[in-house]
């Protein structure tokens, strides 16, 4: 008996250590998918002050602190800060610790540590006094942290607290009637400098903010240019080993004035507006390190700071392929064993990326960090192989008779010979550019393109199987949308031809806004490629208010847009589309959303062959204001009418092409907060279905698919996510077999409803797409935890009862249960945690059961789904021998049974 008690307990002890778990096979990890990481655009840097540091620290706008491995640009470690102002980074120091200051009301002070990135301590500063001017400054002396806090044409405060615990050691308040407003006034620490008249002359201030000196110097003692004198002159900060600022006037050149022993010095020579000043130190002596634009190239200089001699052996142009715009973001120099001296200098480019440049050397990395603000993507097929080619090419000598057509195939065997032949005895490449890169079709349609716009203004092109970026084009004068809804930056991408139409290439036209003047940018590229059409962006000369796709294809199989600026008028491009436009234009309509709450209807039916007209024909005026508008996807399509019920009769569905999802927010003075969700036929104007929630707040994410609604928001009554399906039905009668039309009589249709508890906080949601609308739709959501879960329709259907009839269990509906389960197995990105994700892209492959998933934020990763298995796919442990030998054993069997059975009907004839 006590034997089996201990067997008793072992075997708990057992169960309770090896629990059961569900995950991938390993051999699966990183097969079909990849996770590329980055950081955002850079806000400030800092090499590694320690003997032969390895480290970058770097902190952005995204609100991440990371260390970069110097050698190979990989994050070593990342800190993802709270977002949005509670979590902007207003100063990094690399001291013991690597020191940040971020948020706002209060500031948080946090020290991490260098190596492993784990957080020593964190303190909150104090608030600003109620007459500060929000012109705040932070620097590091000794073991303090002192705030320098600007009350301009008055006074300074200079707060010094303990670095590890927050403590307010002193405070300091200096007379400084001399700090005008504006750019007057630049902080190179410890130094507060400032332009101001005394009189006729105009002089500069310098404040020490850790002894409280006092200096003023007239401007002319040290610069001789008189457009300083006025009151255009502005001060930059110049950042480096010294207090240094940056003198700019009206005209084309800046000085550089600095700090060194106990006076205000200036460098001799003025310096082009347009460069980018750092200073370092070049063993015992101060260095000088300014670019000078150019078209072609970087040119760097290298001075040293006080006689103001160029070292040649650092100066000239750097052999580093940058943007037209950049800036040095950090620099050190130093001495190579028998090479001489060398400098590391960190570029930060318009574009969003970061250059490390070894000079003199090359450029040692460069990261793509506009990647972390992608707005809009697209993945299309790539084009087909070059025998593939040859085969289409023989299709299209139908005209010239079967003589033709002979001749061809002749021609076409004769050239594909000689191709072999020269690739045999390696006289010639016989592969095309697509070929040799491996950029082909495959026969399932699983290797795609993705490209990619982002809110800097660069498109990229990325191989959806290694997540290698193929080419990119930056447009500097784009800029992306603002919604005045969403208030989120978004760009319109559209693919107006795709591979499909041999040996035409396919076609996208991306629509931004132009810096300069507002008015809209559209830049036409062949997707493949990313080589401009037509030689690069055009300026429209409108500001765009609405962009959409034409439905048919015109001249050259290319789909034209429709442009409706803000004046009203109504543009075709290209130009050649104009015809299909005209013939449309019964059957075509706009809308447009204003924040306010009113969403107007346009109607091209009264163009006429000269003219296109957008007539508004309808108005709707919602009380709140839209935050997100949510229509079905171009790409959906859907395979069933309706969905069968377990009495045997047909539920049909609601399938509205022309419905869209809007979504509205308000405060209420009782509710506190209220959420509307307004379903809307954009056609006629009607509004289908709308509910109200209370005490119920955003952010709202919203799936809109065949005849479904799934959205989220946040209960502030319950303080929890919450769910809500909606699925429409026409009923048991269809109204009409054929076509959906939605200028006829308004059909009401039926509504079922049903919400669920979702115990996390959600970024991002998605539906599944595949080709032909057969596999199950899945929802793919993206968790604040970093889970993107694939939840099933069946969890979310409204047709859960509470309790169960033979009807609906054979239907298949399971029982409701109000919280939706989160299961492990479930989570597509298995164990890689994605960060603050923006959206996830859904797209159809070849085959009808796989769905390419495309998830982007701090993180961008790409995987496959399956919501109803690989039914069109063989598994890949499939046995293929054994199936051979089986086979093969059935046919060598069938082949001697045949003969015996004809040896046997022959004798019996014979009796």
């Amino acid at each position: 008996m006590m034997s089996f008690n201990i067997f008793a307990l072992v075997f708990i002890v057992l169960c309770s250590v090896f629990s059961p778990s569900v995950s991938l096979y390993e051999d699966q990890i990183g097969k079909f998918d990849w996770k590329h990481s980055y950081i955002g655009k850079l806000k400030f840097s800092s090499f590694d002050p320690a003997p032969n540091g390895k480290r970058l620290f770097v902190a952005t706008e995204e609100n991440v602190v990371a260390a970069l491995n110097l050698k190979t640009g990989q994050i070593l470690w990342r800190h993802i800060l709270e977002e949005g102002p509670r979590g902007a980074i207003h100063l990094m120091v690399v001291n013991v610790d690597v020191v940040t200051i971020s948020g706002a009301s209060p500031r948080v002070v946090r020290g991490w540590d260098p190596t492993t990135g784990v957080l020593q301590w964190e303190w909150m500063l104090p608030q600003p006094s109620s007459d500060s001017t929000g012109t705040v400054w932070w620097f590091l002396s000794g073991g303090d942290l002192r705030q320098v806090e600007l009350h301009y044409s008055s006074h300074v405060d200079v707060g010094v607290f303990a670095l590890d615990s927050g403590a307010n050691v002193s405070t300091h308040v200096h007379p400084a009637p001399w700090a005008a407003g504006g750019n007057r006034c630049a902080f190179s620490a410890p130094y507060l400098m400032c332009l101001s008249k005394q009189g006729e002359e105009t002089v500069l201030t310098t404040l020490d903010c850790e002894g409280g000196a006092v200096e003023s110097r007239p401007l002319a003692e040290l610069v001789d240019d008189d457009s300083l004198r006025g009151p255009e002159a502005v001060v930059e900060p110049v950042p480096g080993g010294v207090p240094a600022v940056a003198l700019v006037g009206a005209e084309s050149s800046k000085y550089l004035i600095y700090r060194h022993g106990s006076g205000l010095r200036s460098f001799v020579a003025p310096l082009p507006t347009a460069s980018s000043l750092t200073v370092t130190f070049l063993e015992e002596d101060l260095a000088l390190h300014f670019t000078e634009p150019g078209p072609h190239g970087v040119d760097l200089q290298v001075a040293d700071l006080l006689t103001g001699d160029l070292l040649s052996e650092l100066s000239g142009r750097l052999d580093a392929e940058l943007p037209a715009h950049w800036s040095i973001s950090a620099a050190t120099c130093g001495s190579r064993k028998g090479r001489g001296p060398g400098c590391k200098i960190l570029f930060s480019c318009l574009d969003h990326s970061i250059a490390l440049v070894m000079h003199p050397g090359k450029t040692v990395w460069v990261r793509e960090e506009a990647l972390a603000s992608i707005i809009a993507v697209e993945m299309l097929d790539l084009p087909v192989s070059d025998t593939d080619a040859a085969i289409e090419q023989e299709f299209d000598h139908k005209e010239s008779g079967f003589v033709g057509m002979f001749v061809h195939r002749i021609a076409s065997q004769l050239f594909q010979l000689r191709a072999a032949l020269l690739a045999v005895l390696g006289m010639g490449d016989s592969q095309s550019d697509g070929d040799r890169a491996g950029l082909v079709r495959d026969e399932f349609g699983l290797h795609k393109v993705i490209v990619a716009a982002t809110a800097s203004g660069k498109v990229f092109g990325i191989d959806n199987l290694n997540g290698e970026v193929l080419w990119q084009h930056w447009l500097e004068d784009g800029e992306p949308f603002t919604s005045g809804t969403s208030h989120k930056p978004h760009a319109v991408l559209f693919v107006q031809r795709t591979n499909r139409h041999f040996p035409k290439p396919a076609q996208c036209v991306l629509v931004l806004r132009s810096k300069a003047t507002g008015e809209g940018l559209l830049l036409v590229f062949n997707p493949i490629t990313g080589q401009a059409v037509d030689g690069g962006p055009e300026r429209l000369g409108y500001a765009v208010r609405q962009a959409s796709l034409l439905h048919q294809p015109g001249r050259d199989s290319v789909r034209g847009v429709l442009l409706l600026d803000t004046a009203g008028r109504l543009h075709v491009f290209p130009k050649s589309a104009r015809e299909v436009a005209v013939s449309v234009a019964p059957a075509t309509f706009l809308f447009t959303a204003e924040p306010g709450g009113t969403l107007t209807g346009h109607s091209l039916a009264f163009s006429r062959g000269d003219e296109l007209v957008a007539k508004p024909v309808w108005t709707v005026r919602l009380t709140d204001r839209i935050t997100a508008i949510v229509g079905k996807s171009p790409l959906e399509r859907v395979h069933s009418q309706g969905r069968v019920l377990g009495d045997r009769s047909v539920l049909y569905k609601y399938v509205n092409p022309n419905l869209v999802a809007v979504v509205t927010e308000a405060t209420d003075a009782v509710h506190k907060f209220v959420t509307s969700v307004y379903l809307l036929d954009v056609v006629s104007g009607s509004v289908v279905f709308s509910t109200v929630h209370r005490r119920a707040r955003g952010p709202v994410h919203l799936v809109h698919s065949e005849n479904w609604v799934v959205y989220t928001y946040f209960s502030d009554k319950f303080r929890r996510t919450e769910l809500v399906a909606l699925e429409l039905y026409e009923g048991k009668v269809q109204s009409n077999t054929t076509a959906f039309s939605s200028v006829s009589t308004p059909l009401q249709p039926i509504v079922d409803r049903q919400a669920f508890i979702l115990p996390s906080h959600v970024q991002s949601m998605k539906e599944t797409i595949t080709e032909k609308g057969i596999t199950s739709k899945h929802i793919l959501v993206a968790l604040a935890s970093g889970w993107v879960l694939e939840l099933p329709w069946v969890f979310v259907d409204p047709r859960r009862p509470s309790t169960v009839t033979p009807e609906m269990r054979e239907e298949g509906v399971i029982p409701y249960m109000p919280e939706l389960p989160l299961p492990s197995d479930s989570v597509i990105n298995y164990n890689q945690t994605l960060e603050r994700v923006r959206g996830i892209h859904t797209s159809p492959s070849g085959l009808e059961s796989t769905c390419l998933v495309l998830v982007y934020g701090l993180d961008v990763f790409y995987t496959r789904v399956a919501p109803s298995k690989t039914f069109d796919l063989l598994k890949e442990d499939f046995d293929y021998y054994l199936i051979t030998v089986v086979l093969s054993a059935l046919l060598i069997a069938s082949y001697v049974t045949k003969k015996l059975a004809s040896k046997k009907a022959l004798k019996q004839a014979w009796k």
